[in-house]
């Protein structure tokens, strides 16, 4: 097996396991590596079905907390701003999106460890409004969505066990709507040139194995999560997004040597 598929698989089962527990970091630990590898559409593209197969099972498994209220509060305007995300996707350089993936990596390393410092400045953020319509170009471009939302949900101080399942259901929904958007590309790649070469190469063995291991990360997650202290483990997590970042700072640098 090629290394960089090893690492790849390793990293969206870790990131699987650590958003089941603490509730955010899927895409904080998994789209750095994965943009190691691919474009930021590429990821984009694969993040959603990836995704997806985490959010499902934490859906099913939360599903009894789920607050609806804050769901539609933040839903629609996530959906709003994916289409406003894929937009830039197509039309501005890719270096954009990576570099922003790497500044939201920073920030959530930095709001573990120091809340007050992460969140100075981006306050503005908590009206539900533009905290999903940020995330939603924030999921769409970078696969990064949760700052915004996590500085939402700060501000109206829910349960742990409501936050992980609230935003697993959103991210359910959203990831179906990105979905669709793919199926588009794929559906005009015959016709339209420019959406084959932003297509990614082996689409359905990608989209296999790396929905089967975040599935199992999920899985393992929730045999030990009675176990795991969540502040600790949330700075686990913390390094964990900060490995992911290192390596997406080192491909940053590569690429402009």
């Amino acid at each position: 097996m090629e290394p960089n598929l090893i690492l790849l698989l390793s990293t969206i089962l870790v990131a699987a396991f650590v958003q089941r527990l603490a509730g955010f970091g899927f895409g904080l630990v998994a789209a750095p590596i994965a943009m190691t590898m691919f474009t930021p559409f590429e990821v984009s593209f694969f993040m959603a079905y990836w995704g997806i197969s985490n959010s499902l099972p934490t859906a099913i498994l939360t599903r009894r907390s789920i607050d609806w209220g804050l769901v539609n509060k933040i839903l629609w305007w996530m959906i709003l701003g994916v289409g406003l995300g894929y937009l830039g996707l197509v039309f501005l350089p890719e270096a954009i999106f990576k570099t922003l993936a790497l500044v939201l990596c920073v920030q959530a390393f930095i709001s573990v460890f120091w809340p007050a410092l992460a969140t100075r400045g981006i306050e503005w953020s908590a009206n539900n409004r533009v905290a999903g319509t940020t995330a939603g170009v924030l999921q769409a471009t970078t696969g990064v969505p949760g700052p915004p939302l996590i500085v939402f949900f700060n501000s109206i101080r829910v349960s742990r066990e409501a936050f992980v399942a609230v935003f697993a259901l959103v991210f359910l929904v959203v990831a179906g709507v990105r979905i669709l958007v793919g199926l588009g590309f794929v559906a005009a790649s015959p016709h339209i040139e420019a959406a084959a070469e932003m297509l990614p190469d082996r689409i359905p063995f990608y989209l296999l194995v790396g929905s089967g291991v975040s599935v199992v990360g999920v899985v393992l997650a929730q045999l030990v999560e009675r176990y795991i202290s969540l502040s600790v483990f949330r700075k686990i997590a913390a390094f964990l997004i900060a490995g992911s970042a290192l390596a997406l700072l080192v491909d940053l640098i590569g690429r402009l040597l």
